[in-house]
């Protein structure tokens, strides 16, 4: 069967689907109004069909319900609809996050998108508060019209309108349920430190955590996701983005800030632990009638971070070492330390956030299903990682300021003194340089260990050298270094003891 892909009411392309749903393009209507994921090298082309069909198939699987989310495979036997596919036909594939729809290539001039949209149209919430609670079943009668049917991701959620916005609302998992209590903290951080952000609030209803956020896009505005910007440059290992080729990519499009506010997430991804910043929760906006470039589009789903499922003896041990990131690096140590996080220093004032412990207290203090143990953990934690980042970016900032002294520095006058033992100008800027990278590494390495035994005093310097992949010799210089200036203090033997922390991590001492 004949599809057309639409904009509003711009035909784009035209597709065959098979009865096993797989897509065949036929031709394309319309270039410039391509969706960015059916982009070649950043732009907007129609000449590589095979290409275009494989990555329409990625556009259109990214546009339906995962099998796995919760109940899911229950409401598609109850409604007699056989596939995730036939279920977003049943809305045209429409969605919330952009102005693509698809229609019947028999039907085309028959439907407009004025009639059919959700931004502007209602829509019915039965499939959505099916997949949210444990409402009772659906038929096949049901209405199937909604903006859910294309909302993907496993965490569970829908779509609700109140006092005509659009609202997400998100559930939270497990017997904890923490979740919800993770996004309206990341929008604490975010309004106190300037960061552009989605807000969310938390509803609780029968000791159940929600939370609501309004609807990013709107009639003209349309949401990107990173990985439609990234999807044909390589990844690093076949794994992992590479950010100076994703800001790169950005400056191609014409995306502004792209740089700075992008970094911008990965602190709050730091501070939060955050384990899942992917390449489908990071978005950019764009005028979808203009095809004008907006910017990165404003913090979203934050929800997979600050130690969920963990318990507390497990947060008071875990380190940046050890927790999870995406989508650049593994670690949270080894994705802050690859990207450039020091251009942050003039526009973050960490200061902003000095009493945010209070309040975080303040807003655990009467949520049930969080331990008192664990609340205390929490938020001792969130103090250690705002001290934590600040004390990296700070680093960060000073090494790139010694390397740009290096450059300034030694491209002047030799001393006659030096002149006269036969060095001339070139070399002597290269010995200062050799020397101030030295002590630049010996600096560096200090602090790694000094931050990796904040988090875990009772690691050995195996464990230190395989954890911060420096070898077991400079791991002791360190430790003789760290304590002869007195930050470190050895308590025990050398077998069974740990070390204790001389300098304090964290501005405030909060217990419950």
């Amino acid at each position: 069967m004949d599809f057309v892909l639409y904009k509003k009411n711009i035909p784009i392309l035209q597709y065959t689907e098979d009865d096993a749903h797989y897509i065949t393009f036929v031709k394309v209507f319309n270039v410039l109004h391509l969706p960015p994921h059916l982009f070649t090298d950043g732009k907007p082309s129609s000449k590589n069909e095979y290409g275009l069909t494989q990555k329409l198939e990625d556009f259109f699987n990214n546009r339906i319900i995962p099998y796995t989310r919760k109940s899911f495979k229950e409401m598609l036997s109850e409604l007699e609809i056989h596939s995730a596919e036939e279920l977003a036909k049943k809305s045209f594939y429409l969605s919330l996050s952009d102005q693509y729809w698809v229609c019947p290539l028999s039907e085309m001039g028959k439907i407009w998108w004025d009639d059919i949209n959700f931004f502007t149209n209602e829509y019915d919430s039965a499939i959505g508060l099916r997949l949210m609670t444990s409402s009772k079943a659906l038929n096949k009668n049901s209405s199937s019209r909604s903006p859910d049917n294309t909302t993907g991701g496993e965490l569970p959620k829908r779509w609700v309108r109140k006092n005509g916005i659009n609202y997400l609302e998100k559930a939270g998992t497990g017997t904890e349920q923490q979740e919800p209590l993770n996004e309206v903290l990341a929008t604490e951080i975010c309004r106190r430190l300037g960061i552009a952000h989605t807000p969310y609030t938390l509803e609780i209803w029968e000791e159940n955590y929600y939370c609501l956020c309004p609807d990013i896009a709107d009639e003209s505005t349309e949401m990107i996701p990173l990985d439609s910007v990234y999807q044909d440059i390589p990844l690093k290992g076949g794994v992992k983005y590479e950010f100076s080729k994703l800001v790169e990519r950005c400056n191609l499009l014409g995306i502004p800030n792209a740089e700075t506010d992008l970094l911008k997430i990965f602190l709050l991804d730091f501070i939060i632990a955050n384990e899942d910043r992917h390449s489908f929760n990071i978005s950019f906006l764009r005028n979808s009638d203009t095809l004008e470039w907006i910017g990165v589009a404003p913090v979203y789903d934050s929800g997979k971070s600050m130690f969920l499922n963990k318990l507390d003896f497990e947060i008071n041990q875990t380190s940046s070492f050890r927790i999870a990131s995406k989508p650049f690096e593994e670690t949270q140590a080894k994705q802050f330390k690859a990207l450039p996080m020091e251009k942050l220093a003039s526009f973050i004032d960490f200061s902003a956030l000095k009493d945010i412990q209070v309040w975080y207290k303040k807003f655990l203090s009467p949520l049930r299903r969080i331990s008192a143990e664990k609340k205390s953990a929490l938020v001792q934690k969130l103090g250690e990682r705002i001290q934590e980042a600040r004390i990296l970016i700070k680093e960060k900032q000073s090494a790139a300021y010694e390397i740009k002294t290096y450059g300034a520095k030694t491209i002047g006058e030799p001393s006659q003194k030096y002149e006269s033992l036969g060095y001339d100008g070139a070399m002597l800027a290269e010995k200062r340089a050799d020397s101030r990278k030295k002590k630049t590494v010996r600096s560096k390495s200090e602090d790694l260990v000094f931050t990796a035994l904040a988090q875990d005093s009772s690691q050995t310097k195996e464990e230190l050298s395989a954890l911060l992949g420096i070898s077991r010799a400079t791991i002791t210089r360190a430790l003789q270094t760290l304590v002869a200036d007195g930050r470190i203090k050895r308590l025990g033997s050398n077998k069974t003891g740990r070390w204790e922390i001389a300098e304090p991590e964290t501005d405030i001492q909060i217990n419950f």
